[in-house]
């Protein structure tokens, strides 16, 4: 995202050949299926600009990189290999599946990009019909930079397997692309309308473009707080173990349906000497901890396999063993772990949005006088084992 921005940014000031280096650098050093949104910038710049410079710019960078990523792949996994071709003939030569990481429909991306850009987004997907009927001198590199906003969202959208995360090298450009049309306002009534530029038809037009940005940034705005009053609890919970005190040392804490929150070990306790995972029904495959004594980064379990399938060998066995347990309690058919009160104790909870049970728009905006009334919320808590007692901060 951050590359892509950059390297618009070089193309947009005219530096075509900074513009391909630092592309390059994205795609291989970020993601390289981002290199779909880097090549309307490449294939400008080197015929726009001077090719030799701008081909060999990209073409050392991208040398160079490669280089630097292999000796870091041998230096970490200790042995000769590629990070980024592993990536590409994982899923592109058949290695990975779809199916095994889930699937969503084609208009997933289209949902999610109004949840979070709301009328931004629309205007964004207007931007080349604007740009045509408008026709202003800057139209041409603008158009090139905005175009991976179109190439992106198609392809991803073919994609069975998809992820929010997954738009996130096009945010940018989203935001650009919304801007220059709500700039382009009274060009646009201009357009249509034989006025001046004093008009009053034109002025209000002008108006229009802070009210419009106002309505867009409050609706943000109110998004930005529904995903903080109604996701928050997992980080607020993991900083309510790390303050805790007297906690004995080689203290455990156990996670089950909630690993996928776990945010790392960076967050823990200095007493909690590990974390270990419960089988809730998950069936694939679960992260392990550091161990530089089994080899740290450049060995791996034999049960990790290219097919995501789990192993018994993950999931801790004797629950007796268990100091903490972290979990999410959203009042389903089953009973939840920390319900028996004989061997658990609540020491800190935090209620949690319940999307299931919610209604769309609720739970997508936080609206004052709706969100607790209207939004259905389970319980994220901390547990201790009894009889393990300790101060709390």
């Amino acid at each position: 995202m951050y590359a892509i921005t950059l390297a618009s940014a070089a193309l947009l000031f005219e530096r075509p050949a900074l513009s391909v280096s630092v592309a390059a650098i994205g795609v291989l050093l970020g993601w390289p299926f981002s290199i779909l949104t880097a090549v309307p910038l490449v294939i400008y710049a080197l015929s726009t600009g001077n090719f030799k410079r701008v081909f060999w710019s990209g073409a050392i960078t991208s040398i160079g990189v490669m280089v630097l990523s292999v000796l870091t792949d041998y230096y970490y996994y200790g042995r000769w290999t590629s990070s980024v071709l592993n990536l590409l003939l994982y899923n592109v030569a058949g290695g990975g599946g779809s199916h095994l990481y889930g699937v969503e429909g084609p208009l997933f991306y289209l949902r999610n990009g109004f949840n979070n850009f709301n009328f931004a987004l629309v205007f964004a997907l207007l931007f080349f019909p604007i740009m045509l009927i408008t026709k202003k001198k800057d139209s041409v590199p603008l158009t090139v930079v905005v175009s991976p906003v179109y190439l992106w969202l198609t392809f991803m959208s073919l994609q069975p397997h998809k992820e929010e995360r997954f738009l996130y090298p096009i945010y940018p450009l989203i935001c650009l692309a919304a801007a220059s049309v709500i700039e382009r306002f009274p060009d646009l009534v201009q357009r249509f309308q034989a006025v001046y530029e004093e008009s009053i038809l034109v002025q209000v037009a002008k108006v229009l473009r802070p009210l419009t940005l106002g309505i867009i940034l409050a609706i943000c705005h109110s998004r930005t707080n529904a995903l903080l009053y109604g996701y928050s609890a997992p980080m607020d919970v993991y900083k309510h173990l790390a303050g805790l005190r007297n906690v004995p040392n080689e203290s455990v804490l156990c996670v089950g349906s909630e690993w996928h929150r776990f945010p790392s070990s960076f967050f823990l306790h200095a007493n909690v000497s590990e974390v270990q995972w419960i089988n809730d029904g998950f069936r694939g495959l679960l992260p392990i901890p550091f161990n530089e004594t089994l080899g740290g980064t450049a060995s791996a379990p034999s049960y990790f396999n290219n097919r995501n399938k789990a192993s018994d060998k993950q999931y801790l066995v004797d629950l007796r063993t268990c100091s903490f347990l972290v979990e999410l309690d959203v009042k389903r058919d089953h009973i939840s772990r920390g319900s028996d009160s004989s061997m658990w104790e609540t020491i800190f909870e935090l209620p949690f949005l319940d999307k299931d049970r919610s209604p769309i728009l609720y739970r997508g905006f936080a609206i004052p006088g709706a969100w607790e009334s209207r939004n259905v919320f389970g319980t994220y808590r901390l547990l201790k084992k009894k009889p393990y007692l300790s101060g709390e901060s």
